[in-house]
């Protein structure tokens, strides 16, 4: 896996600096057109008056170009879900079967870009200087200054130097180092090389200046052997070599662009670009995403010449088992939060509780990896498939001996590790126990009390708090009940979708019936539902299972992008009608409003939003009050109670939830009598809101 170090944060002077350069060049430009009209003829002069006025227009019709192409091409790129699927897979084999050519696509709009900057800075210079030859009135500097500051806007600000903070010292960890420089030199790389330890199961590699900076994590260290990371580490080197990866300008630029904070201010400046900022991001957002399966590809390819590909296969078949162990992690080892003292043995802990799970599972796995199918949107190649492109047909895994100078720097490894992840979180400690632990267990402990008796619509936070503590046992019990006895339906998505994931963590199919059900009921779930099924039926290599989903998958996520995405937001323009919501059921949810409002609601607002012929939601605006008894904790468990409570009504209803800001303001008050709840009397308010 290839990472990019990130990106420090842009000096707070840079914008003023930005505009007093512009301005600067601005007058300069004019100067020099004020000292050359001495020198040239009158007929020059007006020549090039006309040429600085040619240039203004230049400059509006780019501006009108940009704002006109960069909305067209979005609507052009407006495609149905299945649309955007086929799409996507056909640019993903053509960068499989042609990674260069990818490339050389990013590349080439990267330079373009760079050309039509260049070509705004002379065109931002030759209007100023033209006005200062033709005496242009000085208000009509404003144009050059503009197209300027647009220019300077898009200067990218030089990275300050990295101080490499926390990375291992060369003789400290001497086998891991000769390591890394071996695997360099094997991939012609020369260079000074920095190793970081991470407390994950991961490598990764990014060049800073002149500098290769290595990301290890320590579990997936503690299971191979010296040989086996050699492996990984010429597979890390690789992805800096020229085959299918373009420079770190690209990178650099798509970061430049997306990372700008929104304002006003670069909105103006930025007109001139609009359209090439936008198709760059497409493009580039769609060559990371489908042409990274062709670069670790690439990247393999690198072992069969310079490495062992029987030795590879067992290190690669360790770092597939990390995924699994994910998976199953609870199953070997304590609630993280359990202890009333914070653990100061975290990565080893980590590292030991994979190594019990390789040395149990690793024959169950191995049968899984061997069957996987490889997912659509994966980011590297399923382990069946790098075996093969590794010439090998089996594998086997085993352990390295505790012993050498190389387990040693493991155990050192791990022993920082864990002083610097203790450091980092002790002070925290306590109050993310309170939160993370504590609480759901006062919510499980009462529930307990209470006979294990709940209602299935109050069941949802018994449900997560037993997730939350991973009381399995109970949790499924607790779902199989609420299945199994409640007369609304409505009220035990929750319970499907909990029982589904929790059948599918155990590699069990038949949770993905709970799941269908689940978002059956309650189309909150069609993301998170859709997202466990395909993974699952990816892992276990159930292609009959699988082709069934995707057409699902379509069909779900064309129904959320067309009208359930709608109903996610609430704004002036919308389809707002008043709500003919049954008077039995509106007096139930406000009264259940106003038995969890704790003082905090003033007025409570309805309208219903039609999104097309067959689909609308009511949907409820909760003003909360604005004097000094306002609490915004309650505030938020209310409208946690509220949503709650109205995503498990026994009706097969749409409904909304908002909280009152100056754009539902502005919603609902297009609707005469729309407030339909009031603090003061408890009745509807009948009169509508400036």
């Amino acid at each position: 896996m290839q990472n990019q170090p990130n990106q420090p944060q842009r000096p707070s002077r840079e914008p003023l600096m930005r505009a007093v350069a512009a301005f600067l060049l601005t007058i300069l430009c004019v100067v020099i057109g004020v000292l050359l009209r001495p020198k040239l003829s009158e007929a020059t002069i007006d020549a090039l008056g006309f040429v600085a006025l040619g240039a203004i227009g230049v400059v509006v019709l780019l501006i009108i170009f940009n704002v006109i192409a960069a909305r067209v091409f979005k609507n052009k790129k407006e495609m149905s879900v299945r649309q955007a699927q086929e799409y996507y897979l056909e640019r993903r084999d053509r960068a499989q079967a042609d990674l260069p050519r990818a490339v050389r696509r990013i590349v080439f709009l990267r330079r373009l870009i760079g050309v039509y900057t260049a070509f705004i800075l002379l065109l931002s210079m030759l209007l100023a200087v033209g006005m200062g030859i033709g005496g242009a009135s000085f208000g009509l500097a404003v144009f050059p200054l503009y197209v300027l500051l647009g220019f300077f806007n898009r200067i990218q600000a030089g990275a300050p130097k990295f101080k490499f903070e926390g990375y291992t010292k060369p003789e400290d960890y001497p086998t891991l180092h000769a390591l890394a420089h071996k695997a360099a030199r094997a991939l012609g790389k020369d260079g000074d090389i920095r190793i970081i330890l991470l407390s994950n199961c991961n490598a990764g590699i990014a060049k800073i200046g002149k500098t290769y900076s290595l990301q290890l994590g320590i579990m997936l260290l503690d299971v191979l052997s010296e040989e086996e990371l050699y492996q990984v580490l010429l597979h890390e080197f690789a992805h800096l070599t020229k085959d299918g990866n373009p420079t770190d300008r690209e990178f650099r630029l798509f970061v430049y662009i997306t990372e700008q904070a929104p304002s006003t201010q670069k909105s103006v400046l930025g007109l001139l670009f609009t359209f090439f900022d936008v198709l760059y991001v497409y493009e580039y957002i769609f060559y990371r995403l489908t042409s990274s399966v062709a670069i670790e590809q690439i990247a393999d390819s690198a072992i069969l010449t310079h490495g062992d590909p029987k030795v590879a296969a067992r290190a690669l078949a360790k770092t597939a088992f990390s995924d699994l162990f994910d998976n199953e992690m609870m199953d070997f080892i304590e609630h993280y939060f359990a202890p009333e003292q914070m653990r100061e043995d975290l990565a080893t802990l980590l590292c030991n509780s994979f190594r019990r799970a390789i040395e149990q599972r690793k024959d169950f796995w191995k049968e899984i990896l061997m069957h996987e199918i490889q997912p659509r949107n994966a980011s590297h190649p399923i382990f069946r498939l790098r075996l093969q492109a590794l010439g090998q047909e089996d594998f086997d895994v085993t352990l390295p001996p505790a012993e050498g100078a190389y387990f040693e720097e493991c155990q050192k490894g791990k022993a920082a590790l864990d002083r610097e992840c203790y450091e980092a979180r002790k002070d925290a400690y306590a109050e993310e126990r309170q939160e993370a632990y504590l609480a759901p267990l006062k919510i499980v402990e009462q529930w307990r009390e209470a006979d294990r008796v709940v209602t299935p619509e109050e069941s949802r936070p018994i449900i997560d708090a037993l997730r939350a503590l991973n009381l399995d046992d109970e949790l499924e019990a607790l779902c199989d009940r609420l299945i199994a006895e409640s007369e609304n339906p409505f009220a035990t998505p929750h319970a499907h979708m909990t029982k589904g994931a929790l059948l599918l963590r155990r590699y069990d199919k038949a949770g993905i019936d709970h799941i269908y059900r689940a978002i059956e009921l309650n189309n909150n779930y069609i993301d998170d539902g859709i997202e466990l099924i395909g993974a699952f039926c990816c892992r276990m290599g159930l292609q009959k299972e699988l082709d069934e989903y995707r057409e699902r998958a379509i069909e779900l996520h064309q129904f959320k992008k067309d009208e359930y995405d709608k109903i996610s937001f609430l704004r002036p323009d919308d389809n707002l009608v008043a709500d003919t919501m049954p008077k039995d059921m509106l007096d139930s949810i406000l009264a259940y409003i106003h038995s969890v409002s704790d003082k905090q609601i003033s007025r409570v607002y309805l309208v219903r939003k039609i999104v097309s012929s067959n689909f609308f939601a009511s949907v409820f605006v909760i003003r909360f009050r604005e004097d000094a008894e306002f609490d915004a904790q309650k505030a938020g468990e209310v409208m946690n109670k509220i949503f709650n409570h109205l995503d498990t009504r026994p009706e097969d209803w749409h409904f909304s939830l908002f909280v009152y800001d100056i754009q539902t303001a502005q919603a609902v008050n297009k609707i005469h009598n729309s407030c339909v709840y009031d603090c003061l009397t408890g009745l509807a308010e009948t009169k509508d809101e400036a």
